[in-house]
């Protein structure tokens, strides 16, 4: 019998069926595979599209798997976020208390800036501060927004981005931490009093003589009562600006045109407002916005090379859990 069809190879139609058949996967690879399910994206308004690479939930331990050890580090974390966030107001408590941070050297430096900014303190600074307390609606309303504001949109923000995740969070964190960080320093190092604590520059103090209308006294947004808490040397940088410029990088990578409406706004009345008021120089609020802006680019940079190293590292082992 002739059997010389047998070793031809498979018949056409099962070489086709060979040829288009998913390929089969062992070992970590079908382990990885059966975690890493394609991961819905949104595009645009309401729609979906599927991304190509595989989402992963991510893992704590070591092992890449959801053990009990990855778990209690899991819950730690928001933990060990607080810790650090309080580290930063104690730190702030310590620089209040040192005793370089006097009245007279806060208004030499004051003058140093004021040397700096020459004429333009007088052209732009004095007639805005002097406008905004002719018109009481809108200094009450000044006064709201440098008291509330810069301890209302900033946790918010940070809860906001805290919920969303990702990479954006953690970026977003360690940049307020880290321009934070900066601000302390230059603030024991540089202790400056604001306009409106210096004498003979026409500054009004915009909340003091609209404290009645709301919770401040005469030590800027502190409470009537714990005005000592606050450091009244603290102009340079200003953080209420920096704080803001943070804000509104959060709000701008949260994508839609609202928030990125409140991106631009939100910085930019603040600013408005810290001058009007009496309490931060033009310098301030290029520094308060310059340390968070130095402290972004410089963890942009650092973040982006670590994630691109341990996605590389684990590129071998078909894993895509998170970098962080």
């Amino acid at each position: 019998m002739d059997t010389s069809h047998d070793d031809a190879g498979p018949e056409p139609d099962s070489a086709l069926a060979a040829a288009t058949a998913p390929a089969r996967l062992t070992g970590t690879e079908a382990t990885g595979a059966a975690r890493c399910p394609r991961r819905p994206l949104r595009s645009g308004r309401g729609r979906q599209r599927w991304t190509d690479v595989p989402y992963q939930r991510q893992v704590d331990a070591p092992t890449g798997h959801g053990s009990r050890g990855g778990r209690h580090r899991g819950r730690a974390r928001p933990v060990n976020e607080l810790v650090v966030l309080l580290v930063l107001l104690v730190g702030y408590d310590v620089i209040r208390a040192l005793p370089q941070t006097t009245a007279s050297v806060a208004v030499r430096h004051a003058h140093q800036l004021l040397s700096v900014e020459g004429r333009l303190f007088s052209h732009l600074e004095v007639p805005l501060n002097t406008w905004l307390d002719a018109v009481p609606p809108l200094a009450v309303l000044a006064c709201y927004a440098y008291a509330a504001l810069h301890y209302l949109a900033t946790p918010v923000v940070l809860l906001i981005s805290r919920h969303r995740g990702g990479w954006r969070y953690w970026h977003g964190y360690w940049t307020l931490v880290l321009a934070s960080g900066l601000a302390l320093v230059a603030y024991a190092l540089y202790p400056v009093a604001p306009p409106r604590l210096v004498p003979d520059l026409g500054i009004v103090d915009v909340l003091r003589d609209y404290a009645d209308h709301g919770w401040w006294g005469s030590a800027a947004s502190a409470p009537r009562g714990i005005g000592d808490a606050t450091n009244q040397y603290a102009a340079m940088p200003s953080m209420h600006v920096g704080w803001a410029v943070w804000c509104g990088i959060q709000m701008w990578g949260f994508g839609t045109r609202p928030w990125r409406v409140l991106a631009v706004a939100y910085p930019t009345l603040l600013a408005v407002t810290v001058l009007a008021t009496g309490n931060h120089y033009l310098l301030d609020v290029l520094a308060g916005a310059g340390c968070v802006l130095l402290a972004h680019l410089a963890l942009r940079a650092l973040l982006r090379r670590r994630r691109g190293v341990i996605q590389v590292s684990r590129r071998p082992s078909g894993s895509a859990s998170g970098w962080w």
